[in-house]
């Protein structure tokens, strides 16, 4: 209701004086009363006439006034219920769409999981038939073929090859768009990362006479973390793209060190080519998925359009970012900027197993002369370069009549340019007595090799693809397996890092031993992985299934097992699982268990080594993957029996007094110095700073009786202590490691005390270097 009407009060009083007024004339009248007050009561009546007109007016104005807002709160009321059904209607209009959103969502990531099952079951059903196709071309081109047969079956391994390759495309593309890409971060040695890749492209440029170029920024630093596989899969992609789109002229990588920050190196790639180049408009779609410049490419060059679009998502999961500048037939250049943490511990770096050896080399190949005079040095070796095989013979039958001083230990021939005359340099040299000790190395490419050439004692065939540190390894383990060999340094071999490039040949001579069993229910990969154990001096045992595989493990003693993980009756995670219990149970040495399987999704490999599995290949595996993995797991086995459970854990436990200065081999501490310059001394004051810290978390771990506690801060002393040279450091934490991990560590307070003693060893003789080293006070 609307408020009073503001002249209601003074009518209301005018009406009440008036009807006063009114009845006392009416007095006057009845009592006949004359004089002045009959005056007075007349105009008070005639004010009572007035004051009820003006009342009844007054009333009757606000009589409308209220209808008029009546009118209006009815209209108001109508209005807000009309707006009270449209925000109800819109409240179950949003529900309705969630509902909806909701039901999309569901069916998005049952569409996704449909997806991700069907890849799986996809890359599985791929890789079992290659895994039977990829071997067995392997060892068809190492058998005695015809040049025309051999050309065949190098086309189809080719064709195989790039068939894998479009699978590991879209697996990996699947991988980053669930988000299940994850990097490692480890050490690695940048020169040698991009050498790998170099010369993985050596071969595809030289067949389109190309040529290809590689700069590095002398201030970049070579030992960084990072991971290697990742960095090195988007440098392939770039490289391969621009070999495949350029027809002539040059294809050249340019590595550049930005600047730096406290913990990071900051870096940038650029890969730059002379071909067809790319038009302005197509630029945006580059690295869009399934996408090139031209529909036209993907008929022209092949290619599943995925290359550049995984690369961008690597690069972005680095922490960096990816472009590209290009011209229509001027090339392009694409380049990318990366961080890779600077290194405190896992430096791979040069060794010293080869020092003081004295080493000739044949080659009349630019590219690999200018290679290996860089790479060698690195070795300790003293190297000589000749270009022809009679050079090679005069060389040798010089230095060997100059006494044991001057006579070369090892022969590295490369078999290219030298094919034809290699045959005669070997028989002349098998002629000569003198050179009995002389090591051969002979390095192949993709031609058959005479099988003369792999006759007589120390002689061995590498591939010509190999990088400089899988070739020196090579070279030592073959070194250190040959007996008797007093011409030649001591050798500390290690297994080489698998390359992606074609396979190298395996030399006649076997370099494993060992009892394996294999497990695996597919008779095609059955048949070809006891070729390829065979062919590397192992004896094998089979299981159809995992229930068979317990069985024969229950029986008998293997060196290693091979393991499949999908079968049929038990599968091998779960046969895994089974016999790691029955270990733990017996107190039995831990076998190693590789997985060998079809799986390549994102988070297989982690079930694996969950389930209790040590290592992991993928199939199809090739014969330089599976011989590298088995050599290191089998190579700690060699010659002696692996230590009982019991054992270890009373090793373990076992204070190691450290004789003064035997606590550093100074061989890699030089090496480790050679390496990092001036950080050196920087190296060591982290180390010395961190180590009390890892010392600290492993006491109160075996105080608190924290078995797996112990695990990570041993494994960390474990490699920061091998890389410095503190071997007996890094053997103790390694003890507390393996027992932890194996739950067979009985007196982890005892180990920890063992340990800590030989850190004082260790720490006085660091400390000690740092003053041997420090610069003088000025």
């Amino acid at each position: 209701m609307g408020a009073p009407h503001p002249d209601a009060p003074v009518i209301r009083w005018i009406a009440l004086a008036g009807a006063g007024g009114a009845a006392a004339v009416s007095a006057i009248d009845h009592f006949e009363i004359a004089g002045p007050w009959a005056s007075i009561a007349l105009i008070l009546a005639l004010l009572a006439v007035v004051g009820i007109s003006a009342l009844g007016f007054a009333y009757r104005r606000r009589a409308a006034a209220i209808v008029a807002e009546a009118s209006i709160h009815a209209l108001e009321s109508a209005t807000k219920r009309a707006e009270f059904d449209a925000l109800q209607q819109e409240l179950e209009q949003h529900k309705r769409l969630e509902r909806q959103l909701l039901e999309a969502k569901q069916a998005a990531e049952a569409a996704t999981l449909a997806k991700g099952e069907f890849l799986a079951t996809m890359s599985h059903e791929i890789r079992t038939p290659l895994n039977g196709i990829l071997p067995m071309l392997d060892l068809l081109q190492s058998s005695p073929l015809r040049p025309e047969q051999q050309e065949l079956v190098q086309t189809a391994y080719a064709s195989a090859s790039q068939l894998l390759h479009i699978v590991d495309d879209i697996l990996d593309y699947s991988k980053l768009e669930a988000n299940g890409l994850s990097l490692e971060s480890v050490g690695l040695n940048l020169k040698e990362l991009v050498d790998s890749v170099m010369r993985l492209m050596e071969k595809p440029a030289e067949n389109k006479g190309l040529r290809l170029s590689l700069r590095m920024d002398p201030a970049l630093r070579l030992a960084l973390r990072g991971d290697p596989t990742r960095l090195r899969q988007v440098l392939t992609n770039l490289l391969s793209n621009a070999v495949k789109f350029t027809e002539r002229g040059t294809v050249g990588l340019n590595v550049i060190r930005l600047g730096e920050t406290r913990t990071h190196h900051e870096i940038r790639f650029e890969v730059r080519d002379t071909g067809i180049g790319i038009a302005p408009e197509a630029i945006g779609r580059l690295f869009t998925p399934f996408s090139q410049a031209d529909a036209s490419t993907t008929r022209l060059y092949g290619g599943t359009g995925l290359g550049l679009a995984i690369s961008k998502r690597i690069v972005e999961l680095m922490g960096g970012r990816i472009g590209v500048e290009s011209e229509p037939g001027r090339g392009s250049l694409f380049w990318f900027e990366i961080p890779l943490l600077k290194t405190v511990s896992e430096i791979q770096g040069p060794r010293a197993e080869l020092a003081g050896a004295r080493m000739l080399v044949l080659t009349a190949d630019p590219a690999l002369h200018r290679r290996l005079s860089i790479a060698i040095p690195n070795w300790g070796v003293t190297a000589s370069f000749v270009s022809t095989t009679q050079d090679a013979l005069d060389r040798l039958r010089s230095a060997v009549s100059r006494g044991p001083s001057w006579a070369f230990h090892i022969l590295l021939a490369d078999l290219g340019p030298a094919r034809s005359t290699a045959l005669a340099l070997h028989r002349n040299i098998r002629r000569l007595s003198a050179l009995d000790t002389l090591h051969i190395v002979y390095l192949q490419g993709d031609e058959p090799l005479p099988e003369e050439l792999r006759e007589g004692a120390g002689v061995l065939v590498a591939s010509r693809h190999l990088g400089d540190a899988d070739l020196r390894v090579l070279i030592a383990s073959h070194l250190g397996s040959e007996r008797g060999a007093s011409s030649r340094p001591p050798v500390r071999g290690e297994p080489a890092a698998a390359e992606p490039v074609a396979p190298p040949p395996l030399p006649a001579a076997s370099r494993l031993e060992g009892h394996v069993l294999l497990v695996e229910d597919n008779p095609v990969n059955l048949m070809v992985s006891q070729r390829l154990l065979g062919l590397m001096g192992l004896s094998c045992d089979t299981a159809a299934n995992g229930k068979e595989a317990l069985a024969r493990l229950a029986a008998t003693g293997y060196d290693a097992v091979l393991m499949d993980c999908q079968m049929p009756v038990l599968d091998g995670y779960a046969a895994t699982r089974q016999w790691r219990r029955h270990e733990a149970a017996q107190g039995l040495a831990r076998t190693p268990i590789i997985a060998m399987t079809a799986n390549a999704m994102a988070g297989d490999r982690q079930r694996c080594l969950d389930a209790g599995m040590d290592d992991y290949l993928a199939k199809p595996v090739t014969r330089s993957q599976l011989e590298q993995t088995l050599a290191l797991w089998l190579g700690t086995r060699t010659g002696a029996a692996a230590p009982s459970a019991g054992a270890a854990a009373t090793a373990a436990a076992a204070p190691a007094a450290v004789p003064p200065g035997k606590a550093l081999d100074r061989g890699i501490v030089d090496d480790l110095r050679d390496l990092m310059g001036e950080e050196f001394l920087q190296l060591v004051r982290v180390f010395l700073e961190d180590a009390p810290f890892h010392l600290d978390q492993l006491e109160q771990a075996a105080r608190n009786g924290d078995i797996a506690g112990l695990v990570a801060p041993a494994h960390t002393m474990k490699s920061a202590s091998a890389n410095l040279g503190a071997l007996l450091l890094s053997s103790q934490a390694k003890r507390i490691e393996l027992g932890a991990r194996q739950r067979t560590l009985e007196n982890p307070r005892a180990a920890v005390a063992a340990l800590r003693e030989a850190w004082r060893s260790a720490e006085r003789e660091l400390r000690e270097l740092l003053r041997e080293t420090a610069p003088p006070a000025p």
